[in-house]
């Protein structure tokens, strides 16, 4: 579906957490409601862009098949409710193609995206990259810390061998010596 003037576009990844769904359920969901008619907002590299109403009819999607409806059935009757199928009015998002998947829509179809709604999506790309970079760093902090704590505890039980062995030689009395009582 078309964005509004001024709204606020998610990559797949915002949106998967916002629905509480894998990323490629939300494909699945996607993909049935665009076999149905639906349009969605592409970007130059052919990832598609959620917006607000994109969002509430894959909520709707859940919704009936949560009530055990079939995803194809339950995104046909979707896009039924929204009359989805008829023809799409080119909305404004920067660079961002738009792309239907019954037809090719011209490249110079442009959309325009708001100063606030690029640095909200560089913003998200950056929070994403941070969190994992973050985590990479945790983990092989994680790793170096246990390889670490491994050699300190073999390091620990064979200086303790080695001391029991030693506490146990000097301890050892030949017969003799414990016969005559001798040290």
């Amino acid at each position: 579906m078309a964005p509004e003037n001024g709204e606020i576009g998610y990559f797949t990844q915002s949106v998967s957490e916002k629905l509480d769904v894998t990323r490629s359920k939300l494909r699945r969901l996607t993909t049935a409601l665009e076999k149905h008619g639906y349009e969605m907002t592409r970007n130059d590299r052919e990832q598609r862009i959620y917006f607000d109403k994109d969002i509430e009819a894959i909520h709707r999607l859940l919704r009936k098949m949560r009530a055990g409806r079939k995803i194809e059935d339950a995104a046909e009757e979707v896009c039924g409710e929204l009359s989805i199928g008829a023809t799409r009015e080119p909305t404004d998002v920067g660079s961002v193609n738009q792309r239907s998947t019954s037809t090719q829509v011209s490249p110079d179809v442009r959309l325009h995206l708001t100063a606030d709604q690029l640095r909200l999506m560089v913003e998200q790309v950056a929070v994403t990259t941070a969190e994992k970079t973050a985590n990479k760093v945790i983990e092989k902090y994680d790793r170096s810390m246990q390889r670490r704590i491994e050699l300190r505890d073999k390091e620990l039980v064979s200086r303790l061998r080695e001391v029991g062995d030693g506490a146990r030689g000097r301890n050892k009395k030949g017969l003799v010596s414990r016969l005559f009582g001798w040290r």
